[in-house]
């Protein structure tokens, strides 16, 4: 595999230079590459073009300007090196669904947001291996019982969480025999400002089985891309940057839900191990 610490290394160029007019010559001197080199290692490591990967970080920090500085429309697209107004227009149209004079009217940029900077552990996950092929499948209305709680930073309260249903499976004799585990994710509106709704759960056929303290949730028949998260749970905000901001993009596909639903089968130990896969289903149409 191309190192890629040399494109982390053109990633860092780019995001250094987003005002600034540059090409995609100056990115592969700056990982020491060829220009045709550079090109299709780029695009092996991080499934984007470098223009494509300059683009979008260019209208993902314009969109951030236009909600937090009271500027003119064009003044900000000359800022990010569009020639025009209505060339920016028509790329953040396409990138956002909606005009850059609409944004400043909603006042927020709904799931799944603009695209992040690719950091070296992004790309790590990226190239770990085949994991992020999705399948696309149906998926049957079912419920779970869990417990649920706001979550603002997932590297502990997600694990904390799981240790406490443990410990409610324990004290509870009638769920003891849980056979498939999820974990779901639910993003209100200002999830951004204030976090997402995670849920540590079980499925269950009968809500009488969820006992007194535990929270009941249904999940609806979705149509869903499914795909392996492989690594420590902590880093599945990394596969999940993949998902909204590189597949979904070129797919041609929508979300429908704000929700993702992990799924652990029997068991979720191992959650931190380097070898731990999940199945991550993504609400679409």
């Amino acid at each position: 595999m191309p190192d890629v610490t040399l494109i982390a290394q053109a990633v860092d160029f780019i995001e250094d230079n987003l005002r600034e007019p540059i090409g995609v010559a100056d990115m592969a001197d700056a990982a020491g590459y060829s220009l045709y080199h550079f090109c299709r290692t780029f695009n092996q490591i991080t499934h984007h073009t470098p223009y494509d990967y300059l683009v979008r970080r260019r209208l993902a920090e314009a969109a951030q300007t236009l909600l937090q500085r009271d500027e003119r429309i064009v003044d900000v697209a000359f800022e990010y090196q569009f020639n025009s107004h209505e060339t920016f227009s028509r790329a953040f149209k396409r990138v956002f669904g909606m005009q850059p004079s609409q944004l400043r009217e909603q006042g927020r940029i709904d799931r799944p947001g603009p695209m992040p900077r690719l950091t070296l552990a992004h790309l790590e996950q990226i190239n770990w291996g085949a994991y992020l092929k999705p399948i696309l499948l149906g998926m049957d209305a079912f419920q779970v019982a869990g417990i649920m709680t706001l979550v603002r930073e997932r590297r502990t309260m997600v694990s904390q969480l799981w240790s406490l249903l443990d410990r409610e499976l324990k004290s509870q004799v009638t769920t003891t025999g849980a056979e498939s585990y999820y974990g779901i994710i639910s993003y209100p509106e200002d999830w951004e400002d204030h976090g997402f709704l995670y849920m540590a759960a079980f499925q269950i056929e009968e809500p009488e089985a969820a006992g007194p303290t535990l929270v009941l949730k249904a999940i609806p028949a979705l149509t869903c891309a499914r795909f392996i998260h492989k690594g420590p749970i902590r880093n599945l905000p990394l596969t999940l940057d993949y998902v909204y901001h590189t597949w979904l993009p070129k797919s041609g596909r929508h979300l429908s839900q704000p929700l993702v639903v992990e799924h652990y089968g029997q068991g979720y130990g191992g959650l931190d191990d380097d070898e731990f896969e999940v199945e991550i289903y993504i609400p679409i149409k």
